[in-house]
């Protein structure tokens, strides 16, 4: 008799601890991916905003970038060179005010107040890559001159 009171408890605590489990999990997944998916809509919509097809040759869907910053994860394309956009100081947001924070031979970092933009030659292919990121107070304290992407 003491054998199934003891069975039937720990029965109990797994059920218990499964729901509590399947709760956790399923609130985490729905209710995280969907800030990240907004953020990356967002990320996105200012990318397609700032670079238009129209005026870049883009030769690639936007995709994540492996950005190794603390709190914000950038997204980007890969743009072609063409007869407008020879070097890598003619790669710049269209719209908006931008200003220019660091400058090196192969890499231009742009921000305004709600975004920075992080233009590098593409050491593949014969482009460049531009990287939209969430400008935050984290990213403003760092040092540049480390970053990869």
């Amino acid at each position: 008799m003491k054998f199934k009171t003891v069975y039937s408890i720990f029965g109990y605590m797994f059920i218990g601890c499964f729901f509590l489990w399947l709760i956790c999990g399923l609130g985490y997944k729905f209710l995280y991916n969907d800030k990240v998916e907004q953020s990356r809509v967002e990320l996105t919509q200012a990318l397609n905003a700032y670079f238009p097809r129209e005026q870049y040759m883009i030769t690639s869907e936007v995709y994540e970038a492996n950005r190794r910053t603390l709190l914000s994860k950038g997204l980007a394309i890969k743009i072609r060179k063409d007869s407008l956009h020879k070097d890598i100081k003619s790669i710049k947001p269209i719209s908006g005010n931008w200003t220019l924070v660091d400058q090196t031979k192969t890499r231009y970092v742009y921000e305004n107040e709600l975004y920075r933009v992080y233009v590098t030659k593409d050491p593949l292919n014969d482009g460049y890559i531009v990287v939209l990121a969430r400008n935050n107070w984290l990213e403003c304290k760092c040092q540049y001159k480390n970053v990869q992407f």
